[in-house]
């Protein structure tokens, strides 16, 4: 790896590891590549969820609206039954010997600790992954900002590798 990036000059090799650490666009793809990859068989759960829960009925009884209160309750209760399945996901994958989520494997990149560039285990990674989304809930722009952080971090990480103590590397073929 040390060859390769004296001759190119977008590779960047971690100093701690002596691996080539994973661009941001690759990390940014394989992040959409595995939302899609979940997001269908959540949207399936969660419509199922709301057809059985939904009031079948069709007589004309006075239905109230959804107050303000019922309708925030209702959206966390939500959120929550999603972040179950992407925790999961994540943790099992990305916590892996592997260290690679199905949009990771797509683009030869894996998560590894940044200590010891061993596997991050599953709560590890489950951790890096709930700390993406208190980032996300706390007004968005964090998330933001933590997603954009490798483009300007020496080891290419962002907050929420920081916080895990992982780097995202170049797998090795």
């Amino acid at each position: 790896m040390g060859a390769l990036s004296n001759q190119d000059p977008r590779v960047r090799v971690d100093g701690v590891l002596h691996v080539a650490l994973a661009p941001w666009w690759k990390r940014f793809l394989a992040l959409l590549i595995d939302s899609m990859a979940l997001s269908v068989p959540v949207f399936i759960f969660l419509a199922i969820l709301g057809a059985a829960t939904s009031n079948s009925t069709t007589s004309t009884t006075n239905s109230q609206p959804l107050t303000p209160g019922q309708a925030v309750v209702g959206f966390f209760v939500l959120f929550v039954l999603a972040s179950i399945p992407f925790s999961l996901y994540y943790g099992i994958m990305n916590g892996s010997n592997r260290g690679q989520t199905l949009g990771k494997m797509a683009l030869g990149i894996a998560v590894r600790d940044a200590r010891t560039g061993g596997p991050i285990g599953f709560w590890r990674a489950v951790g890096r992954y709930y700390i993406t989304i208190v980032f996300y809930v706390v007004l968005v722009i964090p998330f933001i900002i933590d997603n954009l952080s490798p483009l300007w971090d020496s080891r290419r990480q962002a907050w929420h590798d920081h916080v895990a103590h992982s780097v995202v590397v170049e797998r090795k073929p």
